[in-house]
């Protein structure tokens, strides 16, 4: 019998017990190595579905994101329209000829520019005979277009329902360009000179435009000249809202060329005289600054005191015997808006469309009594002699 080995209990059990926990460690190091992959794998799935879900949110918004972007108002755009720019409107055309260039209430007349055109004289009213009861008027000759003679009454009975004052006289008017030699010729003769500073020479007198007048004043006894001071100053500062402006005011005789003539007006219609007025302007720069704005750059936009609104613009003159004009239409696309052209008496012509009316400047009485008509005549003769002449 072979005998066996002997074993001591003691280094049995240690190494029985270096065995068991031997084993043990090799289980846990297997488990920790099961329980890694499961982590791995589980992160990795994990991963993958946040990315799913990502992507998910991306391609299809969830429904509160996409109620925020359905219920988002659009941006408003303004359909309201610039009235001074040509894209605003729809256009008609009317034609003038060269002709037209001396004809208009914008005609510009001075000692280098001679009026191209003479007024039909079957074309003017006597004021005598048209005048309201507020001022008086020199004699039967005194004469002026239509538009000049409205405006000379609302503006004249106006002043005296501010004042109380009738002492003005309209004492010079249309002249034609062969009376304006007479003048100019006697001018001369009493002068001796060859030319005259007072007096225009024939042709280049505003007085031959029809728009033109003159004051003094006359108490009823007396006649004075028209300085327009005191009571008259109401009307320095007032005429530009019946459209008629003080022609050769005082600062600007190096533009005019003629010497301040405080009684010298003329009327030029209401937008234009009220751009005047604003902008310290004589008739020479009005004329120049007006054609500033045309079709293509942009219209001249004003709002008259009385709630009516303007489009001004310049139409230079074509080089062929007509000249198209381009009119702006209402919004039927068919009626054009109401307007008024005039030519400059220069280059081009001026073009004026009422885009609004506006409530007017009233005006009352129109009668006229026989001692006021009657008064006067004659004796402004003289008073006309007293001024200057232009």
């Amino acid at each position: 019998m072979k005998k066996g080995k002997r074993i001591d209990y003691v280094t049995f059990k240690k190494k029985a017990s270096r065995i068991k926990f031997g084993n043990l460690a090799l289980l846990l190091a297997i488990l920790l190595i099961i329980i890694a992959i499961i982590c791995v794998s589980c992160s990795s799935s994990k991963k993958k579905s946040d990315d799913t879900e990502n992507s998910d949110t991306t391609e299809n918004p969830d429904s509160s994101v996409t109620d925020i972007i359905e219920d988002e108002a659009e941006p408003e755009v303004s359909t309201t329209k610039d009235p001074t720019q040509q894209s605003s409107y729809l256009f008609t055309s009317v034609t003038v000829t060269q002709d037209d260039l001396g004809s208009g209430n914008l005609v510009l007349v001075n000692n280098n520019i001679a009026l191209l055109n003479e007024v039909n004289e079957d074309d003017l009213v006597v004021v005598r005979e048209y005048k309201n009861g507020a001022y008086w008027v020199s004699d039967y000759s005194v004469m002026v277009l239509p538009d000049t003679m409205e405006a000379l009454n609302e503006m004249l009975l106006d002043f005296y329902n501010a004042t109380g004052n009738s002492n003005v006289m309209v004492r010079s008017g249309y002249r034609s360009f062969d009376y304006q030699q007479e003048l100019y010729d006697d001018e001369l003769s009493s002068t001796g000179e060859d030319s005259s500073t007072l007096v225009a020479k024939p042709g280049y007198s505003e007085h031959h435009t029809g728009y033109a007048f003159d004051f003094t004043t006359y108490n009823g006894s007396s006649y004075s000249d028209f300085d327009g001071e005191g009571d008259y100053e109401w009307i320095m500062e007032n005429c530009y809202k019946y459209g008629i402006i003080n022609r050769y005011p005082e600062g600007k005789e190096s533009i005019t060329l003629i010497d301040n003539e405080p009684w010298h007006f003329r009327y030029v219609g209401i937008p234009h005289a009220q751009v005047m007025y604003e902008y310290d302007m004589c008739l020479e720069e009005y004329i120049s600054f007006i054609k500033n704005y045309t079709i293509d750059t942009g219209f001249f936009l004003i709002n008259a005191d009385d709630g009516a609104q303007y489009i001004i613009y310049y139409v230079p003159m074509s080089s062929s015997d007509t000249t198209t004009i381009y009119v702006p239409l209402m919004d039927d696309g068919v009626t054009a808006y109401p307007y008024e052209i005039s030519g400059n008496n220069v280059d081009g012509f001026i073009v004026t469309v009422t885009l609004q009316e506006g409530t007017g400047i009233a005006s009352s009485s129109s009668s006229t009594t026989e001692d006021e008509t009657a008064d006067g005549t004659g004796e402004a003769e003289t008073a006309e002699n007293s001024e200057s002449a232009e």
